[in-house]
C-alpha cells in the first residue's frame, strides 16, 4: 500500500511519501526475490478454491491517485515488470487533495486523460470514494452515495467494470463493508495490517503500508515477518 512516490513534499506528510530512489530499491528487491504482480481477481479465485498461487505473488496498490504516480511510479513499475491498481477520488479528478487541507499542501491529482492513458497501458483503477470522507461517520444513504457515485463515474469514463474500493482513511466496519458490497464492489481494501489469507472477507482485505521512513531493510523485514507467520 502506497500513497505518493515523489522526491519532495511537506514534512507533515512525509509518512505518505516514498522517494523514487527508495521505491526503485523496493521494486528491484521484489523482482530479484522472485515476486510477481497479480490482480485482485487472481487472489479471489485462489481464495474461493483454496488453491495457493505459485511463487511469490504481490499486489501493489496506490491510494488517492496523485499525479506523481504517472511521473515517478509508473515508469519504475514498468521497468521492473510490475503492475498496480490505483484508487482515485472521483469528485477530485484533475484537482488536488482537498481532504488534506489541514496539512497546507495542495498536491495535484491525476486527470482523466492521465487515467485513460495509464489504463490503456495496463494500470487498474478502483474507487477511493467520491469525496474521501470517513465512511464510518456517515449515514447509510451517504455511504451508498459515495460508493455508487464514484463507481458510476469510473464506469462511464473507463468503460470497464469497477470491482474494487479502498476505504478512505481506513475507516470501515462491517456495516460499511456490507454497504460497499451492495454498491456492486467485490473487493474492499482496508488499512488493516497484514498479508491476506483464505479466511479474509473480500470486502476487508488487509494490506502492508510502506512508509516514507522505511529503508530497504525495513521493507524486507515487513515482508519477511508476515511471510514467516503464514
Amino acid at each position: 500500500m502506497y500513497h505518493r512516490i515523489s522526491p519532495t513534499g511537506a514534512s507533515a506528510t512525509a509518512r505518505y511519501r516514498v522517494t523514487p530512489e527508495s521505491f526503485e530499491e523496493q521494486l528491484k528487491y521484489l523482482r530479484d526475490a522472485g515476486f510477481y504482480s497479480i490482480k485482485l481477481d487472481d487472489w479471489y479465485t485462489a481464495m474461493e478454491t483454496k488453491s495457493p498461487l505459485p511463487g511469490r505473488a504481490v499486489l501493489i496498490t496506490f491510494d488517492d491517485g496523485y499525479l506523481d504516480f504517472l511521473t515517478y511510479a509508473w515508469p519504475l513499475l514498468k521497468h521492473y515488470g510490475f503492475s498496480a491498481i490505483v484508487f482515485v477520488v472521483t469528485d477530485e479528478i484533475g484537482e488536488f487533495n482537498r481532504w488534506d487541507n489541514v496539512y497546507g499542501e495542495q498536491i495535484p491529482l491525476l486527470g482523466w486523460n492521465d487515467i485513460r492513458l495509464l489504463y490503456t497501458e495496463g494500470v487498474e483503477f478502483g474507487s477511493h470514494s467520491a469525496s474521501h470522507p470517513y465512511l464510518t461517520a456517515l449515514s447509510t444513504a451517504e455511504i451508498v452515495r459515495e460508493g455508487t457515485r464514484s463507481r458510476a463515474i469510473l464506469l462511464r469514463e473507463l468503460g470497464a467494470p469497477i470491482k474494487a474500493f479502498a476505504y478512505p482513511h481506513g475507516a470501515e466496519d462491517e456495516v460499511v463493508q456490507h454497504l460497499i458490497g451492495a454498491c456492486g464492489y467485490i473487493y474492499g481494501l482496508s488499512c488493516r495490517w497484514g498479508l491476506s489469507t483464505y479466511n479474509d472477507s473480500p470486502l476487508a482485505l488487509p494490506r502492508l503500508e510502506v512508509f516514507g521512513s522505511d529503508n530497504l531493510q525495513n521493507f524486507i523485514t515487513k515482508l519477511d515477518i508476515h511471510s514467516n507467520e503464514e
